[in-house]
């Protein structure tokens, strides 16, 4: 649909947003044929768009969820929703090799936008360019200054506020690797708390973003440092109380976010988890003591994570216990399921987001973002998650679920069918287990499985019986269902989801006639597996290694690409080895394949890193 907007009637405060937006989606300025009009509505928290005559009129209450009314307007709908979330973000991991291209970020932001989301923080860790610290951001793409001063301005002119999210204690392995940095270190992925040339560092980490971003807000992170004190600390200082050593040490980093004039941030687990002796965030019996509560400094705002729990009332929960930690109003923080998966897992967004909402809405928790983590090397088709993001904000502003308005709206942004985004969804496998309870066969750990040791096959019938069948089943639908639109790259590229799918469905075929004609000493059929199924997977894998080339140069920086294919060719080259062996057994030149020998009895663990499944070792 064609939309034309009148600059002299539409508030000027908006007028930004549409010109960005005009440049790519059908929005007009002119004084004739005017069929968009936007009007400030008293009440912060109203969006309606109305239609009459083919005239959309937006009435909206705060400047950035006009976009939203545009996107309704865009897709030919009416609404009436109710935007009671002050900040509704996502926080984009750029950490795992994932530096996204400012380009391509920008268009992140426009959808974003489109889709109702007024913040957006980009996780670095290390992936931006620290005066006087060549080994900062090394080799990571990481960021400039200009490329985050001009991010911030794009964002800014589609009212959305960029804040820095970065770590100011733990998850540092990617500089502490680094010679450079052992005065500063504590363990392999903690800064050295009290030692005066690790505030020298967090300084000139903190003044970056000061300058990069206007947004007076920063994420310091600090989450999941459960070695705190353990390292060199314990060696020059003896033991102490990661509570106090905590405390202390974020104390002085509140000193220098104050020199900056900056509201700090941070992730609340390590008050939960040294609380108690198995570091459990989620324990709800853990006391965080009184004396610890009062040290933490007033002017932090803490943030409540949590991507796995279905039930509200268990996110209630936590959120008040966030509260009382030092009163200040939690920031919810849920995820959108890109992290351990090959394409977004919309069932994990779906059940965990929904639960999450309905406990912000009834403890009256205004700020929630979603988390797009990259673990293990960020190979998600992170454009997946446009679907997944369209349908949690559909939830969040209208109490209810209607498929058909989420589908309309995200085809008018991302110009592509939701429905079979949601088909790709199904690569990551969902079951009931023995006990009913819902889980997971994660498509990243089928993909590393070893053509020889078969670790992750060999786990899959502590699971379900038949378990194998179900998935090949499952990822034949997907290819068949896609195959006539592979050309889409509008959103997650369709031929690379069919790509991950071919390789996955050649992966389990063979293994299970593999074992079966092992058993059998079924000559012939190893024969034609060494011959034809095998250079079938290799070709399959080459697919695959290209379509994740291809998505990955449109969105990010070259570096972090080296890990796919590494891990790809690898994987190839063990087909080979696998050609090899069946042959060596054919003729005679050995008597069995030991790695098919293994009598194992499965437990159910799977782990979908790679470094865990890929061998039995662990040098990797």
């Amino acid at each position: 649909m064609n939309l034309v907007w009148n600059p002299k009637a539409v508030p000027v405060e908006l007028h930004s947003v549409l010109r960005t937006l005009g440049a790519e989606y059908a929005l007009r300025e002119g004084s004739e044929g005017v069929n968009l009009t936007f009007e400030k509505n008293s009440d912060p928290e109203i969006l309606r768009v109305t239609r009459r005559d083919g005239h959309f009129h937006v009435s909206y209450g705060r400047d950035s969820i006009a976009a939203r009314g545009a996107a309704y307007a865009l897709s030919g709908q009416e609404c009436d929703e109710r935007i009671v979330f002050k900040t509704y973000g996502i926080l984009f991991d750029c950490t795992r090799g994932t530096v996204m291209k400012v380009d391509s970020f920008k268009r992140w932001l426009r959808r974003l936008a489109l889709m109702g989301y007024n913040m957006a923080m980009l996780y670095t860790k290390d992936a931006y360019q620290v005066p006087g610290e060549p080994y900062f951001g090394y080799m990571r793409g990481a960021y400039s200054l200009e490329e985050m001063k001009e991010v911030d301005a794009y964002a800014r002119s589609l009212k959305i506020e960029m804040i820095a999210s970065i770590q100011a204690l733990g998850h540092l392995e990617p500089i502490l690797r680094w010679p450079a940095y052992i005065p500063v270190k504590d363990t392999d992925s903690v800064i050295l708390a009290d030692e005066p040339k690790s505030y020298e560092l967090l300084e000139k980490m903190i003044a970056f973003w000061s300058e990069a971003f206007e947004s007076r807000r920063i994420h310091l992170g600090m989450d999941e440092t459960h070695d705190l004190g353990r390292g060199r600390f314990m060696d020059l200082h003896g033991y102490e109380s990661p509570f106090h050593i905590y405390n202390r040490h974020l104390n002085r980093v509140c000193g220098i976010c104050e020199k900056f004039k900056l509201e700090p941030i941070i992730w609340s687990d390590m008050y939960f988890r040294y609380a108690n002796k198995k570091q459990d965030y989620y324990d709800i019996g853990s006391e965080v003591p009184e004396e610890v509560k009062k040290a933490i400094p007033k002017q932090v705002q803490l943030s409540y994570w949590d991507y796995y729990h279905r039930d509200a009332a268990f996110y209630e929960k936590m959120l008040l216990r966030t509260k009382d930690l030092n009163g200040s109003a939690p920031f919810m923080a849920s995820g959108v399921w890109t992290w351990a998966r090959l394409w977004c897992d919309y069932e994990m967004t779906m059940g965990t987001v929904r639960p999450c909402v309905d406990a912000c809405r009834n403890v009256g928790a205004k700020e929630l973002i979603y988390t797009l983590w990259g673990d293990d090397g960020g190979y998600c088709e992170f454009d997946s998650a446009f679907a997944g993001l369209a349908w949690a904000a559909d939830y969040a502003y209208n109490k209810a679920e209607d498929e058909d308005r989420t589908a309309r709206l995200y085809e008018a942004v991302c110009g592509t069918s939701y429905r079979l985004q949601l088909v790709c969804g199904d690569l990551c496998h969902t079951f009931k287990n023995k006990n009913g309870d819902i889980g997971k066969i994660p498509p990243g750990a089928l993909l590393w499985d070893d053509p020889l040791m078969g670790m992750v096959w060999n786990e899959l019938p502590a699971w379900k019986e038949g378990m194998a069948d179900d998935m090949l089943a499952e990822l034949k639908k997907i290819m068949e269902t896609i195959e006539p639109h592979r050309d889409d790259k509008a959103a997650g590229h369709l031929n690379h989801a069919w790509n991950l799918a071919h390789v996955l469905t050649r992966k389990l075929e063979l293994r299970k006639r593999l074992l079966h004609a092992y058993g059998k000493r079924d000559f012939s059929t190893l024969n034609g597996i060494a011959e034809r199924c095998i250079p079938d997977v290799i070709d399959a894998i080459e697919g695959l290694n290209d379509s994740f080339r291809e998505q990955w140069r449109r969105n990010f920086k070259s570096y972090g690409l080296e890990l796919m294919q590494i891990r790809l060719a690898g994987l190839a080259e063990r087909y080979r080895e696998l050609a090899r062996v069946i042959g060596e057994f054919l003729d005679g030149s050995i008597d069995c394949i030991p790695e098919l020998e293994v009598i194992h009895r499965p437990a159910g663990h799977i782990d979908s890193r790679y470094k865990y499944v890929a061998t039995g070792g662990f040098f990797i």
